[in-house]
């Protein structure tokens, strides 16, 4: 495995971006690197401190939450994900725009969030893995960006009309 393992690219939000591993098949099945922090140091000159991860079952939606300090890099490793991505930064150019991507293990997309964007996911599989890994580290609730699922202001589209969602995120 030579050479870069990753696609990087940039999506219509200022500073999302979108990386796409490379994936080696051969007879026995596929092998893909998932994280590689030389990559994020010398592209992006990131450097990520907490890996977390969330199994969901079909239906539930995470979030939408984010705060000002971390870069998140996020992940479906098993399943398929709806996930949604809203710029909150005030000086932005792209500030209050909505982006929406499909995640899975199949396409093992991954979606580098930058501070000041919040995020959540909806599982559309029968059980699903996010996974996302922060820059600075777990923030307390009470100083975290959030937007309702159904905000009448950003109108966000979700493929289902009645996600399980956590009493905070009602």
């Amino acid at each position: 495995m030579d050479g870069p393992q990753y696609s990087l690219s940039n999506s219509s939000i200022q500073d999302l971006k979108i990386i796409t591993p490379k994936i080696f098949y051969d007879y026995r099945g596929e092998n893909f690197e998932s994280f590689d922090s030389s990559f994020f140091k010398k592209e992006l000159n990131l450097e990520f401190n907490i890996d977390s991860f969330s199994i969901s079952r079909k239906k539930v939606l995470r979030g939408l939450h984010g705060d000002i300090s971390n870069y998140k890099l996020v992940q479906c490793l098993i399943g398929d994900i709806y996930l949604v991505v809203i710029d909150l930064r005030e000086n932005s150019t792209t500030y209050k725009q909505i982006k929406n991507f499909h995640l899975s293990d199949k396409n093992k997309t991954q979606v580098l969030i930058p501070p000041g964007c919040v995020n959540g996911h909806l599982c559309m599989s029968q059980q699903c893995l996010f996974s996302y890994k922060l820059t600075s580290g777990y923030v307390p609730i009470n100083k975290q960006l959030h937007v309702k699922w159904n905000d009448p202001e950003y109108r966000i589209f979700w493929p289902i009309s009645n996600p399980i969602l956590s009493e905070r995120d009602y």
